[in-house]
């Protein structure tokens, strides 16, 4: 069925089966231009398939279709020769497919996306307002759908596919009053319009929106997130414009076979569900500044043979210790993270390497500690390494972490070396004798702690014995080694 349409007309309240609407210089003839108001436009209406075709040049300043309160099913672009169209949705449940090139613009506005491909577009804007949640309207459009509740409509899970696309704005107005709920305004007239809804925290947390986007090296594409809730975003591709996501809780990042030519900025991201996971797959980040970023509150990290070397990380919060530091893998996909690769050690210490060496570029050394003492661990377990170096890695990890801690040698050193003062007051008999016992001995205590004693400063070397002799020299080793790892932890922030 082909639509008749009349510029500055707004088609009401209509249920469509298959729609086709056919926009031609037919139309506009006779017709003057009105600045700052849509031209075609449609309220209140349902399309099972909506068909949009433009089959010749049309001599009008500005063709805008819009779209409110309406539930579009399959959305399809047959073809579009005008470069003047623009589309605008409001309020809209709307699925499909959107991919030719020629629109000037396609904007969505508090719209539920089932399921949209936005392809090849000039210019995208993506907003979700909460000034303009209209309840009447909304119950209007949602009459006879199998959405039953708010609830509902909120939770639903909206997906958007933008692939090759130009300029992408996507906003998030938030609530800054301290109410939300329902409200009433005062100085609207249509009373359609006067009772709206502010989502509450527990509405935002529900939301289920899944932004995924797809670069392609020759489009000069540029990328703009902000204030947004996200329960997943996807990247892959090659993009040559700037990327900013800022200010955004994003419960799933995935970033998979993607690289950046020009700047990308990531500030101030966070998961909002317990439930959360970032992956870095096959990606070339350098171009990337890591900025405010919560990797600890993830719940699962990975990043797979991917390059962080030159990549910038500021005030970003990385788990506190090597326990929590777990989370950090190398998977070959996060959704299946039982299966490991071949190298998954070595990939997880080349990894936390480039981590290190980014951190340690911009000063960050208080991270670069914690990833360098990370990379050790992951190193420690490769099948390959000979046992000697994994000892040798083991002993640091527990003697001082890798240089990260100053309690544990100096606990190790008191520790040990009262165990080997102990033993070496047995071997020449003044300890645990029935007579009384000798408080002088505790202060000989710190004689035998100074690596520089005397054998004989307890006894002459004529009542030495071999475990004399050998807990001496064992004690001088411990104590020596402990010493050692407390000035190398002690140090660890004028290395450079």
């Amino acid at each position: 069925m082909e639509i008749n349409i009349i510029p500055y007309d707004t088609i009401k309240n209509q249920n469509f089966g298959t729609a086709v609407i056919k926009i031609t210089q037919k139309i506009f003839d006779g017709v003057s231009y009105l600045d700052n108001r849509t031209n075609l436009n449609f309220d209140n209406c349902k399309f099972q398939k909506l068909i949009i075709s433009n089959e010749s040049k049309i001599d009008f300043e500005r063709i805008s279709l819009n779209f409110s309160f309406c539930h579009i099913q399959d959305i399809q672009i047959e073809s579009i020769e005008t470069e003047q169209i623009s589309l605008h949705f409001h309020g809209c449940i709307v699925s499909g497919n959107i991919n030719q090139d020629k629109f000037t613009s396609v904007s969505i506005n508090n719209c539920v996306t089932p399921s949209l491909f936005l392809q090849y577009q000039a210019r995208i804007d993506i907003s979700y307002t909460e000034e303009n949640i209209f309840i009447r309207k909304w119950k209007t459009l949602l009459k006879n759908s199998d959405v039953k509740s708010a609830n509902e409509l909120i939770s639903l899970k909206q997906s958007l596919y933008i692939n090759h696309s130009k300029n992408i704005n996507i906003r998030f107005n938030h609530n800054e009053k301290t109410g939300d709920g329902v409200y009433r305004t005062q100085h609207e007239q249509i009373e359609d319009y006067r009772i709206r809804y502010h989502l509450t925290k527990e509405d935002k947390k529900k939301l289920n929106i899944n932004l995924n986007f797809d670069f392609s090296r020759e489009n000069d594409e540029q990328l703009k997130i902000q204030n947004c809730i996200l329960n997943s975003l996807s990247m892959q591709g090659s993009a040559n414009g700037k990327i900013t996501i800022e200010n955004t809780k994003i419960n799933n990042l995935y970033i998979r076979e993607f690289s950046s030519e020009s700047e990308m900025l990531l500030y101030n991201i966070s998961p909002y569900l317990n439930d959360s996971k970032l992956e870095v797959h096959k990606s070339n980040m350098d171009n990337c500044w890591f900025d405010n970023i919560d990797f600890n509150g993830y719940e699962l990290l990975s990043l797979f043979r991917s390059r962080f070397a030159n990549s910038t990380f500021t005030s970003c919060n990385f788990p506190k210790d090597s326990l929590s530091f777990e989370k950090f893998k190398t998977l070959e996909n996060i959704h299946y993270s039982d299966k490991k690769p071949q190298n998954y050690y070595k990939d997880q210490y080349e990894t936390f390497l480039q981590l290190r060496k980014s951190l340690e570029g911009t000063g960050n050394y208080y991270e670069a500690q914690k990833l360098s003492a990370i990379s050790k661990d992951s190193l420690r377990k490769v099948s390959t390494l000979s046992k000697s170096d994994k000892f040798i890695l083991c002993l640091n990890s527990l003697s001082n972490n890798h240089g990260l801690s100053i309690k544990r040698p100096f606990i190790g050193l008191f520790v040990f070396s009262i165990l080997f003062y102990i033993l070496y007051l047995n071997s020449i008999d003044r300890i645990f004798k029935p007579t009384d016992f000798d408080w002088t001995l505790v202060g000989q205590y710190f004689s035998f702690l100074d690596l520089t004693h005397r054998n004989d400063f307890l006894i002459p070397k004529a009542e030495f014995t071999f475990w004399t002799l050998f807990l001496d020299f064992g004690n001088k080793i411990i104590v020596g080694f402990f010493i050692f790892q407390f000035i190398s932890a002690f140090r660890k922030y004028v290395k450079k």
